[in-house]
Parts: C-alpha cells; structure tokens; sequence
C-alpha cells in the first residue's frame, strides 16, 4: 500500500488546527483506521484522503457552538434536559450573550472569530464558578471538621 504524502500530512495537520481537534488527532486516526495506527504518518494515501475530504467538510463553527453550550450549562447559565429546556436555555444563552458576551450577539447569528471569542468567554466563565465551588467545598469541609473537632472557626 502507498503511504500518505507529506503533503497530505500537512494538509491534515493544519486542518486538525483549524477545527481545534490536535487533541483529537490520534484517536481520530485510529478510529480511521480501525486501531492500525494513531499517527498521521501511518496513514495510506487513500486513508489520508478520506479524512483530508471528511474534515473539509467539517463546520468549525457548529462544534464551536456545541462547546459554547457545553460551558454554559457546565457554568451553570443554562441546564435541564427536556425538549422545553431546550428551548428556554437557547433563548436565556441569547439573552446573556446579548447582554454580557464579548460580542453582544446571539449564539447562531456569530461567524466563526466571534465564536472565538465568546468560547474564550465562557471558558473563563467555567474556570471562574469552578474555582468558586471549590472553595465554597473546601470552606464547608473545614466548618465541618471544626465542628466535629469542637473548635469555633477563627473569622
């Protein structure tokens, strides 16, 4: 069998940093290639093609809008599952994006370097409340052990 060319390998590289899969690479390569191997390189020429052709035709912009939700429920901003849920988050995301984005415009009417940005946003969002729980957890872990100690906390 033909091995890829380099050129089909920078191709795919520079398609897997653009869609922001670098971290995906290998295990996108082994799925390819039914576990063969998980390196570009390894790649036929027809292999390499066909996933050349698959992520050209992948929409950045959709998986950034996926990640964008994922954060918001993650931050707390949206969550519940039902078809009415649904809904609703969508029209409370637009709302907080309008409102408080980086952007100020709703989630589906964003071209792919406001998605960006507003990722970005709600990236630090999550960082931020997880930070927060952590230390309300921590906080409450130590009253806990002060009580169960007999201690009053210091304050």
């Amino acid at each position: 069998m033909e091995m890829a060319t380099k050129s089909q390998i920078t191709k795919l590289h520079v398609l897997f940093n653009n869609l922001d899969l670098i971290g995906d690479k290998t295990a996108i390569i082994e799925d390819l290639t039914n576990g063969r191997t998980n390196s570009s390189k390894g790649l036929y020429l027809k292999e390499a093609k066909q996933l050349i052709a698959r992520l050209c035709e992948f929409d950045p912009s959709e998986r950034l809008r996926t990640i964008i939700i994922q954060a918001a429920w993650q931050a707390g901003i949206i969550y519940g599952n039902s078809d009415t849920d649904k809904l609703l988050n969508r029209a409370k995301l637009d709302l907080f994006l309008k409102e408080k984005g980086a952007v100020k415009i709703e989630l589906y009417k964003q071209n792919y370097p406001q998605l960006r940005k507003t990722n970005k946003q709600m990236q630090a969002i999550c960082k931020a409340v997880g930070h927060s729980r952590d230390k309300k957890a921590a906080d409450s872990a130590v009253s806990d052990l002060l009580k169960e100690l007999q201690l009053t906390s210091i304050k």
